[in-house]
């Protein structure tokens, strides 16, 4: 419904806006007509304004905003995921396979059936690339790096972009190669020494020196 309302504003606005362009040659009631065209132009232009706001907002604040404000939906802990998952402790790994498929039909927006089953599923198998599959679709980092790396590695299927850019960049941060350790710098060595001239006006054992001339000059008397 939305969606018709932005259009049909957007339609309108374009609609008078072009009225108001194209003068009528009635004279001075043709003036008063494109200056009403005008007003009711802008009227419908605030409007079609309003409805178009949280798109354009979404479009460019979505980069930014989309680490804080998006993440894994909530897990509501139901019967049936209670029993997955006592299943899964038991090692009864077909069984919670079974369970997982059924709760990830009935749950396709929860990534817990699907995280659960890719644990419990045998590596190289369809069921472990339909499993790493579904969990790519989610906005997890760890669990898409791990989805990805089993889709390459073991099924040499390459998921594509996620459509959320933080989970690119880290996919892009784990291609990345390590760049090989820089050599040591070799710095000339320095033979020349400087002297260092000592300042005749410091001095540092007075106490002492004044004591040295003092029994000085005491053994000279006795003498």
């Amino acid at each position: 419904m939305i969606h018709l309302a932005r259009w049909s504003f957007t339609i309108l606005f374009a609609w008078q806006m072009w009225r108001a362009c194209h003068p009528n040659d009635g004279g001075a009631f043709g003036d008063v007509t494109n200056a009403g065209n005008f007003g009711l132009a802008i009227v419908v232009g605030m409007a079609a304004g309003v409805m178009w706001a949280p798109v354009i907002g979404d479009a460019v604040a979505r980069p930014i905003t989309a680490p804080l404000t998006d993440g894994v939906p909530s897990q509501a802990a139901g019967r049936l995921l209670r029993v997955i998952r006592r299943c899964e402790l038991r090692g009864w790994r077909r069984m919670a396979l079974g369970l997982c498929f059924l709760e990830g039909v009935r749950h396709p927006d929860l990534p817990a059936a699907f995280l659960i089953g890719l644990r419990n599923t045998r590596p190289g198998t369809w069921t472990e690339k339909s499993f790493a599959r579904e969990v790519f679709r989610f906005n997890n980092v760890a669990n898409c790096i791990r989805a990805r790396e089993i889709l390459v590695l073991r099924h040499d299927y390459d998921p594509g972009l996620h459509a959320q850019p933080e989970v690119n960049l880290a996919l892009l941060a784990q291609r990345r190669e390590e760049r090989p350790p820089s050599p040591p710098v070799a710095l000339p060595l320095n033979t020349a020494r400087p002297i260092l001239m000592r300042n005749p006006r410091i001095k540092i054992f007075e106490k002492a020196v004044r004591g040295n001339t003092a029994n000085e000059a005491a053994s000279e008397k006795a003498v």
